[in-house]
């Protein structure tokens, strides 16, 4: 009896001395939401499975029943995310919380808004088409067991293009039809790519076969053929064929959502898509008109400065012709990005405390991908290339502007979209879900634009040239904020826009023509991130320059706004008052 109460009196005694369990307040539930849906994005996104080198086994096709599958997924998870507390979890599962909130919004808006969203025109459905591409092109054989996996994703390859096909016939019978302006180039790309898909493009070549046996090797290159021949072409083939016959019946002479069925309201909602902040269409439109007075005002303040001779029109137009702001050759070109890559490098350490370890530079663009790509791309590090690069278009120099070449470098590679993505790609402390989420466009183009503009503080534009060279870039972006607005929410025909894009850029008429559609019919919205990120950011800067007076340390601002990863501008408000209080109490 004694030897029981001892040990009853011991067993209280250890576990009144024992401290009790933390709170939990919330965290292990996100952190199951946040791997749940990791999980599911992992098995259906075949670009992240490129990006992190996982096999490729499901393209999608492009159905309701797939928008609503996934509307409903997410649904899911935001009924766990209203069962927790957002006010009492740690500030990096709070980031976490709100990435979850923003994925799944998205998710939610693509059921509602699915017979609006184009997905079969020329940057929506040719990027489509160009990532599906890539997947063939890359794919590593190492057995058998690839070779079924490759000719399952040739039929389902198959069965992609068909769904693009389907929905336009379901977005004709909705009445939402694109203007013929549009529809003819839509089906030239598809019409080009069943050209393509008739060649050797899908055939894997002999060369990439040598882990199977010859039977094998040749059984799949003549599956290969027969499914390129009898079913992908003949997909192409069909939706350009309805692009130019029986879709055409009933299209809009004008451009633009609000023309169309919850048009106005699906637009609203890409403009927080893209911008990811709560602002009205009109607010943006203003804000669009301001910026481009203002930027014209500067580039005459430069015109002045080199003592030219004519008005600002006359101006621009010297910039965009005159033989001094064009190399002979494509190494030229290159070496002429070299050169500011290695004067922003030179200033790097005085404005950030952290850099990627992933190493950069820039590339000549494949030779032949330079008819389909204007400018060029950043193509940041994967699973099997560990560096970031900028691919250069400059294959026809006598046609290709070195005027801008310093804006573009510091907003494709640094410190743009290089220190952006090579640093959250590298950041392993992050979740999944958002280590590998490059979706809010506001952040990340909008940090690109923000770099391009730091690129002045920190002496990259040495020139009044330069300096031309960046305001004209700005000038592009806020452009785009007034005449996708106005084509979009203001009643704005497409010709107004072209006629304030020919007032105040230098693009060329089939440029300006090219991107009234791609802003009107094709990614409406999608320009929208980039000024008003900027905008957001040097709002932000200024505010912690403020309050923190002399605490206030550039680079600890930047790695602020870097090191957490990408997130709505919303949610980089609120993190950057998180950071500026308790550099106040540190």
């Amino acid at each position: 009896m004694l030897k029981r109460c001892l040990a009853l009196f011991l067993g209280a005694a250890l576990l009144a001395a024992a401290p009790a369990p933390a709170p939990d307040n919330g965290a292990s539930a996100l952190d199951a939401l946040a791997a749940h849906y990791w999980q599911r994005e992992l098995q259906s996104s075949y670009y992240l499975r490129i990006e992190i080198g996982k096999p490729i086994e499901t393209i999608r096709a492009v159905t309701y029943e797939n928008a609503s599958a996934d509307a409903a997924f997410a649904q899911q998870i935001q009924s766990g995310l209203k069962a927790i507390d957002a006010a009492k979890l740690d500030h990096d599962r709070w980031l976490t919380y709100r990435t979850l909130q923003y994925l799944t919004g998205s998710d939610v808006a693509n059921e509602r808004y699915f017979w609006l969203v184009q997905q079969a025109t020329p940057y929506a459905g040719g990027s489509q088409i160009a990532q599906i591409a890539n997947v063939f092109s890359s794919f590593a054989f190492a057995n058998a067991a690839d070779a079924t996996r490759y000719e399952s994703l040739l039929h389902q390859y198959a069965a992609f293009v068909k769904s693009l096909g389907d929905l336009l016939k379901g977005q004709h019978e909705r009445g939402i039809i694109l203007p013929n302006a549009e529809s003819e180039p839509s089906a030239a790309v598809f019409a080009s790519y069943g050209k393509i898909s008739r060649g050797d493009s899908l055939v894997p070549a002999q060369s990439r076969l040598t882990a199977l046996s010859a039977a094998d090797a040749s059984a799949l290159r003549a599956s290969s053929t027969t499914i390129a021949n009898t079913e992908i072409a003949p997909a192409f083939d069909a939706v350009a064929a309805y692009l130019k016959g029986p879709y055409r019946v009933g299209a809009p002479a004008g451009v633009g959502l609000a023309q169309y069925p919850g048009g106005l309201d699906y637009y609203r909602y890409l403009v927080f898509a893209s911008t990811t902040i709560h602002v009205e269409p009109e607010t943006l439109h203003e804000t669009g008109v301001e910026q481009v007075a203002a930027i014209n005002g500067k580039l005459d303040g430069i015109r002045k400065q080199v003592g030219f001779h004519g008005n600002l029109a006359a101006f621009k137009h010297y910039l965009a012709t005159d033989p001094r702001f064009f190399l002979k050759t494509t190494q030229q070109f290159g070496d002429r990005l070299e050169m500011y890559v290695g004067r922003a490098a030179a200033a790097v350490p005085r404005y950030f405390l952290r850099t990627p370890k992933a190493p950069y530079g820039v590339e000549p663009l494949p030779k032949e991908l330079a008819a389909s790509q204007t400018f060029g791309y950043y193509d940041p590090p994967t699973a099997v290339k560990a560096y970031g690069h900028y691919l250069y278009n400059a294959w026809h120099p006598e046609r290709t502007s070195d005027l801008g070449a310093g804006a573009l470098i510091c907003h494709e590679l640094i410190p743009g979209h290089h220190f952006q993505i090579a640093a959250q790609q590298e950041n392993t402390s992050l979740p999944d879900v958002r280590h590998y989420d490059f979706s809010e466009v506001g952040f990340v183009e909008g940090w690109g634009e923000y770099a391009s503009q730091l690129c002045w503080d920190m002496g990259v534009y040495t020139t009044p040239y330069d300096k031309a060279g960046r305001l004209m870039q700005d000038l592009m972006v806020s452009t785009r904020l007034v005449v996708d607005t106005g084509m979009n929410a203001m009643g704005w025909s497409r010709e107004r826009a072209i006629a304030f894009m020919r007032e105040n850029l230098t693009f060329s008429e089939a440029q300006i023509e090219s991107e009234t559609l791609r802003y009107s019919t094709d990614i409406p919205g999608q320009a929208l991130g980039y000024k008003t990120g900027e905008l957001t950011m040097l709002q932000l800067r200024d505010h912690a320059r403020k309050e923190l007076g002399a605490k206030f340390d550039i680079r600890q601002f930047h790695a602020w706004v870097l090191d957490s990863g990408a997130m709505t501008l919303d949610t980089l408000r609120e993190h950057i008052d998180y950071e500026i209080a308790k550099a106040k109490s540190g």
